[in-house]
């Protein structure tokens, strides 16, 4: 489960029913998954030429396995312009509260399902939680052998600016990820005080890349706005990318409808356990995908007319979990 789900409890209280799930019969859930970012891919394609998709947590995705194939695995490839991976290196232990080493055995399934994604020349993005410079130091160091562009966060929740200068700052223009030298994920604005304290402290920086969220409180970012981010403070050019989770429908997002809390719609699943804000979706329904894009009201739809760079695609491991429910059906 993606780290990124820590924001959610955060981004509920700032914008102030379980339900038990079948999994679809006979459905090639990797396949589904990849499907939806390939038409994803297209239709922002089409709507702006150069747009973005950055995805995370779909590792798996790059390897021949679970039911997911060759053919799939290309696509995949073809449909994403980077790829982030969480936890490398150093992980945050939230029984122990702090940052501790990753499993051996993790880590190194990680460099196996990323190095497709590395030999199609696809930029791979690695965020690694911290809580020491000795441990950051090491972490980027890593990652460096590795060839993965990373950020070494002391900050698991994703809510405030490192205090520390960018990794490998520079002052070169940046027009894709594959251009991209540092980044920074910032998704939960509430400890700024004010949208404009928000923006300017996001202007005072020199990242390459600035992973944010599409709305400050209850409302998006302007075009404008958006465009006063893309710039570095050096001068340089940068890129902006905003979030979307693909795998979970949350209970904070303009989307969400009341009446879901205590009925929920039978293309959404199970809450998830660890934020019960969010709920599974079955991302394979039109319901769900018409909520995505296709229309001015959809999240896209919505990112594009913002004018970002790209969109960060979260919670792509969700096909798992239909995996694991159709496991338990046998």
């Amino acid at each position: 489960m993606s780290i990124f789900k820590i924001i959610a409890a955060g981004l509920a209280l700032f914008l102030g029913a379980s339900a038990a799930s079948k999994a679809d019969p006979a459905l090639d859930y990797p396949r589904a998954m990849v499907d939806l970012i390939c038409q994803l891919k297209s239709y922002a394609g089409e709507q702006r030429p150069g747009f973005g998709l950055l995805g995370n947590g779909g590792a798996g995705l790059f390897l021949e396995q679970d039911g997911n194939t060759g053919e799939n695995v290309g696509h995949f490839i073809q449909s994403l312009d980077g790829t982030m991976a969480e936890s490398v290196f150093f992980r945050w232990d939230t029984d122990e509260d702090k940052a501790v080493r990753t499993a051996g055995e993790d880590t190194e399934y990680f460099h196996q399902a990323l190095a497709p994604a590395r030999t199609a020349g696809m930029p791979v993005f690695s965020l690694d939680y911290v809580d020491s410079r000795e441990m950051a130091a090491e972490s980027y160091r890593k990652n460096k052998e590795k060839g993965y562009i990373s950020w070494a966060s002391f900050r698991r929740e994703l809510d405030a600016l490192p205090e520390e200068v960018p990794y490998k700052v520079n002052s070169k223009d940046i027009t894709s990820l594959s251009q991209v030298q540092n980044y920074v994920v910032l998704l939960n604005p509430s400890k700024f005080g004010s949208q404009e304290a928000y923006l300017e402290a996001m202007k005072r920086t020199d990242y390459d890349l600035l992973i944010i969220d599409l709305f400050y409180g209850a409302n998006p970012l302007t075009a404008e706005e958006v465009a006063s981010l893309k710039r570095k403070a050096d001068g340089g050019r940068r890129l902006v990318y905003a979030y979307m989770s693909l795998g979970e429908a949350e209970t904070y997002r303009f989307y969400w409808q009341s009446e879901w809390q205590s009925n929920l719609p039978d293309w959404l699943a199970e809450a998830n356990p660890d934020w019960q804000n969010n709920f599974k979706v079955k991302f394979w329904r039109p319901e769900w995908q018409e909520i995505l894009y296709g229309n001015p009201d959809a999240y896209l739809d919505k990112i594009i007319a913002a004018g970002f760079d790209g969109a960060f695609l979260d919670v792509i491991d969700a096909y798992y979990y239909f995996l694991a429910q159709e496991q338990k059906q046998d």
